[in-house]
């Protein structure tokens, strides 16, 4: 037999980075659905060579660098958002800044989460230990690192976890910011909504001050962590709270929670992005989109020769927002022309620039059908609609009557009973509850036939929000065609 001719091997390039340590990477992590838990492209890279056997996953030096660590974040948003089956976990601190470990549940038949404080504490269980210890409050475990009581609560081949808290509870799977990506279709994403570490944010010139907060302009720094580590900048307007309380710690994560749904629900160009919330310690911030045109009333104004049609298509665009945003159950509760914001986008179609019209000021909002409100703590009173005043209830009908005063603003570019004192409005709306303010005269009748219905004293007898959408639509449609 004739002897085989050897062929020389490639010299295999084990370069962490280089193209075929990179397509190998890809190739393990075709066979995995997140990329984000361990072990990440980088932790891949970092072990080639090694058989599976042998990968171990390295303990967390700081608590920080725990996967399923989220900072602080409200136990109701834990139990709205992120965890979803039993058995998944994860760690967080509340307003408080008490240590937790949140659960879902085996217990049927709703599956409760169960949250159980953690404590660092000397625990004496052994005379002269002066170490200190975490444990679940009111349980014998413990660990001198937050990793490690996990970890042996995780591998108790009986469940101790379940024998210490007497509740049906069971660590199966760690849930991380990114909820494993097995979401990534149906909701939106908490990747990236939370700023971590306060080197993220450059502050810059203060732009705004209120009684309740302080408005900056400010640039993000985002590092998207793998193989190769990339990072960019973005703009950002950032707001930062003057009060520091609870209500404020829950009302800065309801409002990027309903932003970020409205956003995947319904479109990226719809409602005034929530970039991400700063909780780390006092004061909190909530980061927003930048918008290069700033508020409605600016763009109005530094676009004055604007004509009709293109003032109606932006309420049509407005109300169409505010149309889904009803039918996802939010009402907005603070409507107003300063509440919309003004950006300029590429069209793809035309190569041009174009405005794009985003819905903010979600502070107020809720996912539900109404929500109570004391009148005389509104900074938006020019805007209530009459009953409120007894009532004390915002609900999708009030949404329509303050839309109605948007429409007047556009086309006026004059705020709600311009010539009362702020101090006088609701005075005013209790002993005249069917005054309005003039309608141009230059206005089409069907146009004030839709702002007078909205604003109707009687909230039966406004319009549903589609309905003023789908009127907007069809008599814009038909200017274009003239």
């Amino acid at each position: 037999m004739p002897p085989q001719k050897r062929t020389k091997r490639a010299k295999k390039d084990s370069t962490v980075g280089s193209p075929k340590a990179l397509k190998e990477v890809a190739d393990t992590m075709d066979k995995r659905k997140c990329e984000h838990a361990w072990p990440t492209p980088a932790d891949i890279a970092k072990l080639k060579g090694k058989p599976r056997s042998q990968w171990v996953r390295p303990e967390p030096q700081t608590i920080q660098d725990i996967d399923c660590y989220f900072g602080r974040i409200p136990q109701w948003y834990i139990e709205e958002k992120l965890l979803k089956e039993p058995g998944e976990f994860l760690l967080s601190r509340g307003h408080d800044n008490k240590l937790r470990l949140s659960v879902k549940s085996n217990e049927q038949p709703d599956y409760p989460c169960v949250h159980l404080p953690i404590e660092f504490t000397q625990t004496n269980q052994v005379r002269g230990d002066r170490n200190m210890y975490y444990r679940i409050v009111n349980t014998v475990l413990q660990s001198r690192s937050l990793w490690g009581l996990i970890q042996a609560y995780r591998t108790s081949s009986c469940n101790l976890l379940s024998l210490n808290v007497k509740r049906d509870v069971e660590l199966r799977e760690e849930v991380i910011p990114c909820q494993g990506c097995k979401y990534i279709k149906t909701e939106y994403s908490f990747m990236f909504v939370q700023i971590r570490q306060l080197s993220e944010i450059i502050i810059g010139e203060m732009i705004y001050q209120g009684e309740r907060s302080k408005i900056y302009k400010a640039t993000r720094n985002i590092v998207r962590r793998g193989i190769v580590v990339d990072t960019w900048q973005r703009p950002i307007i950032l707001k930062e709270l003057n009060d520091y309380n609870v209500e404020v710690f829950d009302s800065i994560y309801r409002e990027m929670h309903i932003v970020n749904t409205i956003r995947h629900e319904i479109g990226w160009d719809t409602a005034l992005n929530v970039e991400a919330v700063v909780t780390i310690s006092r004061p909190y911030y909530i980061a927003y989109k930048f918008c290069s045109c700033g508020s409605l009333l600016e763009y109005l104004k530094a676009n004055s020769s604007l004509d009709f049609l293109t003032k109606a298509m932006i309420v049509q665009d407005i109300a169409c927002t505010l149309h889904h945003c009803l039918r996802l159950n939010i009402i907005h509760c603070n409507l107003r022309a300063k509440n919309i914001f003004v950006d300029m986008k590429m069209d793809q179609t035309t190569k041009k620039e174009k405005p794009v019209y985003y819905v903010g000021g979600f502070h107020s909002a809720v996912m539900a059908r109404s929500r109570k409100m004391d009148p005389e703590k509104s900074t938006n009173r020019r805007w209530i609609a009459p009953e409120v005043l007894t009532t004390k209830t915002l609900t999708p009908e009030t949404d329509v009557y303050a839309f109605a005063w948007l429409i007047y603003e556009v086309f006026t570019l004059k705020m709600p009973f311009a010539d009362i004192a702020e101090k006088d409005v609701l005075q005013n709306l209790a002993e005249n509850p069917n005054e309005r303010a003039e309608l141009p005269s230059d206005m089409p009748d069907w146009l004030k036939e839709v702002v007078e219905s909205a604003w109707n004293t009687d909230p039966a007898k406004r319009p549903k929000m589609v309905d003023i959408w789908r009127e907007l639509r069809k008599k814009n449609k038909d200017m274009k065609k003239t």
